[in-house]
């Protein structure tokens, strides 16, 4: 078997990675770069002229991961979990980006092989900061690679990733995600951590805005215990709302709870008489109309930089003891859009407090994987430090994009 990682033994988010036996040639994960910029724009036999390759597999649905798909040639299958198709599709219909997959998508479940020839691929749920991700594990010419995708074991599924690997057990080769070999944190804070940190520090506010993604459920659990402790009421805006009743109904969410209140931002009003938005409405308009009265009261609210202008509106009326919580990856705070957000935050008088764990694999995670599979060799990726792996194993690969690694 030959794995070649098109992009991504330099850089973080926007990977590809490429693994061939004799009779069937794919692709994992296909996203736009962190920076917008299109790196690789153009791949023979993927995006452009006859295709050559047997399916692409889309671990989850970041963007960064899977942004490109409709770039990808009609012939050549594309892999996803329909779950993760719509919540994409959910989230960006209502983002300045395009709200539909335009090509059709054959279903990855768990622990359900998918066979293309003499290629055995199988999904296996874990750990990460978007819902419903998947590692890959790829076995074909008597070989067994596991892509781990990104991951992580401090969320609130982490203790799963044991289990997880145990069931897969011994493995020839591991294609890691390494985003956290760069930093020098060895041990993640847990998102039961989390709750702590942000209890400490917003006790005292009756208003809590927490900029997050909308996609980040375990985010949304996390904002739900904060609120417990702290008396106060949820709101989630309308694009969670709708998230929410596609991942789970284990967390409160405006239908199943009289206690969750749904939050319609201005930039979704205008255009709530389009038919593309009513169905995303027309559920919630109860709770949208009672919302008003719990803005006046104690709340803990997700937010997006889209919301900018609600935010300004609701300081003159409701927001007289608000904080910021922003919840996300710090690179973003480098982007326009967010500063001038955090900026005009501080223009607001609204305290802003930098509180996130991340959705990557931490050390113990590297290690974790490494010691259960017992791998015969480690290839890092989606990594801006890809030498750092030689601290966890003496079976490091390291290689350079479109370098040819064959087991």
């Amino acid at each position: 078997m030959q794995i070649k990682i098109l992009k991504g033994t330099n850089q973080i988010g926007g990977v590809f990675t490429e693994i061939s036996s004799k009779e069937a040639k794919i692709i994992i994960d296909f996203g736009d770069d962190l920076d917008g910029v299109k790196r690789l724009e153009n791949i023979e036999g993927l995006t452009t002229g006859e295709p050559i390759y047997d399916g692409v597999f889309i671990t989850h649905n970041h963007q960064d991961h899977m942004g490109r798909i409709d770039d990808i040639l009609d012939k050549v299958p594309v892999y996803m979990s329909d779950l993760s198709k719509k919540i994409f599709e959910t989230v960006f219909c209502f983002s300045k980006n395009k709200g539909k997959i335009n090509r059709k998508t054959i279903n990855l479940e768990e622990g359900k092989a998918i066979i293309i020839n003499d290629m055995k691929i199988i999904p296996y749920i874990v750990d990460h900061s978007a819902y419903n991700s998947f590692m890959l594990l790829i076995e074909a010419e008597g070989k067994r690679i596991l892509h781990t995708g990104d991951f992580r074991n401090h969320g609130y599924k982490g203790v799963l990733l044991e289990n997880t690997l145990k069931k897969i057990g011994k493995i020839d080769l591991l294609i890691t995600e390494g985003t956290t070999l760069s930093r020098e944190q060895l041990k993640s804070k847990t998102e039961a951590e989390l709750v702590d940190d942000i209890v400490e520090k917003t006790k005292d506010y009756d208003q809590v805005l927490m900029l997050m993604s909308t996609t980040n459920i375990d985010r949304v659990t996390t904002m739900q215990r904060v609120a417990n402790r702290t008396g106060k009421t949820v709101i989630h805006d309308i694009v969670l709302s709708n998230v929410l009743q596609l991942v789970t109904q284990k967390i409160p969410n405006a239908l199943n709870s009289k206690n969750v209140g749904v939050y319609l931002p201005n930039s979704v009003y205008i255009k709530r008489d389009k038919e593309e938005y009513k169905k995303y409405i027309a559920p919630f308009q109860e709770k949208i109309n009672e919302t008003g009265q719990l803005l006046h009261g104690k709340f803990i609210m997700n937010i997006r930089v889209s919301m900018l202008k609600d935010i300004e509106r609701l300081k003159d009326k409701v927001l007289n003891n608000c904080c910021v919580v922003y919840s996300m990856w710090e690179g973003y705070q480098e982007e326009e859009i967010y500063k001038r957000f955090l900026d005009k935050m501080k223009e607001l008088n609204i305290d802003i407090y930098n509180l996130h764990v991340s959705g990557h694999a931490d050390y113990t995670a590297f290690n974790q994987v490494i010691e259960i599979t017992n791998p015969n060799a480690v290839i890092p990726m989606h990594t801006e430090n890809k030498e750092k792996i030689k601290d966890f194993t003496d079976k490091a690969i390291i290689l350079d994009d479109m370098e040819v690694y064959e087991i």
